[in-house]
């Protein structure tokens, strides 16, 4: 029998990719036995590629998010507040660039990797900052620690690390990824199991007989 796997899809752009990785993250000293894998994809492939369209493009779901979002972060303790240049942003940009730049210190320290993304995420959904461009790269390659910032974002313009969020997408896609966060969990006698969202982690949680997950105010840790 193997350990169960949590393969975490996420792109920053998604202010529930955020949420979900703060919840995974709490979680992840509780549930022991239990390999997590945080992976960068680009959502904006996905949309593309299964058909769906951001919430943020639809009128009716529009205003929800706005809602959700606010509702869901008061309840996680999470400082996320909507850009609101967001719309015109997401026109105008993309986070390729970024998840890319991940990639590349993943390759490097996986934990950098996760504290430059928590600082992109802290940029973009709390204090309404771009991600999109090298000088934004810049700021939160500095604030994460990193000595060589220039290098690390020509680094990361190399066609590899096109080419391995593009691998990541599509194993996403294979498993019929359709938005962010999506979860693939391999349980421990191989099945798998897809989940979309911030919000299926009690499911997770039953499925693979873990403890199930509670907010700050249900618990005395901090994210």
């Amino acid at each position: 029998m193997t350990k169960p796997r949590i393969d975490f899809y996420f792109d920053v752009v998604s202010p529930y990719s955020w949420i979900g990785f703060e919840v995974l993250q709490k979680l992840e000293p509780k549930w022991k036995d239990v390999s997590i894998h945080y992976i960068p994809f680009s959502l904006r492939q996905v949309m593309v590629t299964s058909g769906n369209r951001p919430p943020a493009m639809l009128p009716a779901r529009s205003i929800m998010l706005m809602l959700d979002v606010q509702r869901t972060s008061k309840f996680w303790d999470i400082p996320l507040n909507v850009p609101p240049e967001f719309k015109k942003w997401i026109m105008k940009y993309s986070t390729v660039g970024a998840m890319k730049l991940l990639l590349v210190l993943e390759k490097q320290d996986p934990d950098l990797m996760l504290r430059a993304a928590r600082e992109m995420w802290m940029r973009l959904w709390s204090r309404s900052e771009k991600i999109f461009e090298d000088q934004d790269y810049m700021e939160v390659l500095k604030v994460v620690g990193v000595k060589n910032p220039e290098e690390i974002i020509k680094k990361s313009k190399e066609e590899k690390y096109e080419k391995i969020l593009e691998e990541n997408t599509n194993k996403a896609l294979d498993t019929n990824a359709y938005g962010a966060p999506w979860i693939n969990v391999t349980t421990s006698d191989g099945e798998e199991h897809s989940f979309f969202g911030s919000d299926r982690f009690n499911l997770i949680a039953d499925l693979l007989g873990q403890p199930q997950p509670l907010p700050d105010k249900y618990s005395n840790s901090k994210l």
